[in-house]
């Protein structure tokens, strides 16, 4: 019903104000949404233009953070280098700026961007600054053994060999005694590997933790790997690596069978002119030997076959950044390889230079230090002293030291040589001598074999570096076959002598399982089952861990390992890893 007074309009009867209205939402339009339209063509490019920042700084924190806390020079590089595979150009336009984080082993990379506008500059903004930041935390691969520039005991040298006296020189924080009571350790293929080498020896005896039947499931055949880790102190600097001992020489374990016959001068020949009498003496049976026995053993009745010299291989790799040493480039000159002696060798004529039965190859690296080579780093960072026993001789022989070199096969055979049959065990040890030795450290790479022989020993020797990064992780770190002595062992964790960080939870896996009272186990010998046995324990890193981490000689978790009483001829292959990513994103 219509209401009276007011009549209806027709449809195309249009009001004067439609038209205002109309013109004004075109204004509108034209005025704001046209330029916000156009201006969201900006804004997605910015989009696009932080998310390959972000990817590209992400990238450049983690090829960086490798190289610290050693080296932040070379950090730079790698960071940089990372941005332009990235797609950048790096220049007035572009700019990365890399720092240390808030700890030693953190890097920040921040990559800052002028990006061009198309429509904001019509709006008074030509160009607009894009930035991304990333933060990459690096906690391993952790070393093994020693902060010092020495592993396992440093005897006497000689005047021929050099240098006589200790190169020791111990970082801030670290303690590097010169008789730690170990020596390094490694086994000819053909020992079995219930004589404690879990890595070397091809063969069980039968009942070994890791073997099926005779068959080791755990040999490796490239060995074992050394960090000799380069402080940016020592870049550009002469560096010498020297082995003692570095050839098998059968005395038995504790040099009581050999040099046969009788030494009857200190001046026995040009290696050793004033101390032969004690640098060659034989044990007494039940005595403790002298610092110069490092006690190779020819393994009667615990080996494959009649006794064959073991052939001991060393070369030397430059840092990589895979960390993998394996695929470390070598570095030129540092490949030797040392021929074994068998206890028949070893006789007091053949070291004295006056008698026809000499062996001046015998003398020139019989428990002496030996030069393995000499270079110069070009960069801080990790080096690598491979060590195996699986490679046949070849390269170039000295003719008066018998010692080979420049063996390619030592680096480039990746698999084993069933040809090779050494059945002897090679205690030796290792330092570098620079002037700046108090920045460089010698250590074992994820796992190392030890051998202590000296009577009642009590060993305390650093286990594992772990650093703050590494709070709130596991530390799982397994000990194989130890306890060959004459009394029960007891072991025990120890953190870090700086740290005022209580110790987290201890669980044993293996022979002995669950909560660790202490982080201690005892009763540990063959007698107790102990022969053959691996043995893990996880240690709780707490939230709160903290240690010096601005030193070499900072972090490192320690191990005690003592025997009551008696004789010791003790091998024990030690691993650790710090659970997790060792290199990841934090920020």
């Amino acid at each position: 019903m219509r209401r009276p007074g007011r009549r209806p309009r027709p449809l195309d009867e249009a009001r004067p104000e439609d038209g205002y209205i109309a013109i004004t939402m075109a204004i509108f339009v034209a005025v704001l949404f046209l330029p916000l339209a156009a201006l969201s063509v900006d804004v997605a490019r910015w989009y696009v233009e932080i998310a390959r920042l972000q990817n590209a700084a992400d990238a450049a924190a983690l090829a960086g953070v490798t190289y610290l806390p050693d080296d932040l020079v070379a950090a730079q590089a790698a960071a940089e280098d990372a941005v332009r595979r990235n797609g950048f150009t790096i220049g007035p336009g572009l700019v990365v700026e890399v720092s240390v984080g808030r700890n030693a082993s953190q890097l920040r990379v921040t990559v800052a961007e002028r990006v061009k506008n198309t429509f904001a500059a019509g709006f008074g903004h030509p160009e607009s600054l894009m930035t991304a930041t990333a933060v990459a935390d690096f906690s391993g691969p952790a070393p093994m053994g020693s902060p010092c520039n020495t592993l396992g005991n440093e005897p006497d040298g000689t005047a021929l060999l050099g240098p006589i006296l200790s190169q020791i020189v111990a970082p801030l924080g670290a303690s590097c005694p010169r008789t730690p009571q170990f020596w390094a350790n490694v086994h000819g293929p053909n020992v079995y590997k219930t004589q404690g080498d879990r890595y070397s020896s091809r063969s069980c005896q039968g009942g070994e933790d890791g073997c099926t039947g005779t068959v080791n499931d755990e040999f490796d055949p490239q060995g074992y790997f050394l960090v000799v880790r380069i402080g940016a102190a020592a870049v550009g600097q002469p560096v010498t690596v020297q082995l003692y001992d570095p050839a098998y020489a059968s005395t038995d374990s504790r040099c009581t069978t050999a040099p046969s016959g009788t030494l009857s001068s200190n001046n026995l020949n040009p290696y050793t002119t004033v101390d032969a009498l004690t640098r060659y003496a034989r044990t007494a049976t039940g005595g403790t030997p002298n610092q110069f026995c490092a006690g190779d053993d020819a393994n009667a009745g615990l080996r494959v076959g009649a006794e064959t010299p073991t052939i001991t291989s060393f070369a030397m790799r430059a840092p990589t950044a895979s960390l993998q040493p394996k695929s470390a480039p070598v570095i030129t000159g540092c490949t030797r390889q040392y021929p074994g002696f068998i206890a028949s060798q070893i006789t007091s004529s053949t070291l004295r230079s006056s008698s026809s039965s000499y062996l001046e190859r015998l003398a020139a690296v019989f428990h002496q230090w030996v030069p393995l080579c000499t270079f110069t780093p070009t960069e801080a960072g990790d080096h690598y002293l491979q060590v195996r026993t699986d490679v046949a001789l070849g390269g170039t022989m000295d003719a008066v030291t018998g010692v080979y070199s420049g063996n390619p096969a030592v680096t480039a055979q990746t698999g084993d040589d069933p040809s090779v049959t050494g059945n002897g065990s090679n205690r030796f040890a290792v330092r570098v001598v620079s002037t700046a030795a108090a920045s460089i450290s010698v250590s074992g790479w994820q796992r190392m074999t030890l051998y202590a022989n000296a009577n009642a020993a009590t060993t305390v020797f650093n286990l594992v570096r772990v650093i703050p990064a590494s709070a709130g992780k596991v530390l799982d770190f397994a000990f194989f076959d130890a306890g060959d002595a004459a009394s029960n062992g007891t072991l025990q964790i120890l953190t870090p002598s700086e740290s005022t960080t209580p110790i987290g939870t201890c669980t044993g896996s293996g022979k002995v399982t669950g909560v660790l009272a202490g982080c201690q186990l005892t009763g540990i010998s063959a007698a107790n089952g102990w022969n053959g046995r691996t043995q893990h324990i996880r240690v709780q890193i707490p939230p709160g861990y903290t240690c010096n981490e601005a030193s070499a000689g900072g972090c490192w978790f320690r191990i005690q390992i003592g025997f009551g009483s008696g004789t010791v001829t003790d091998v024990t292959t030690w691993t650790a890893v710090v659970e997790g990513d060792p290199v990841r994103l934090i920020e």
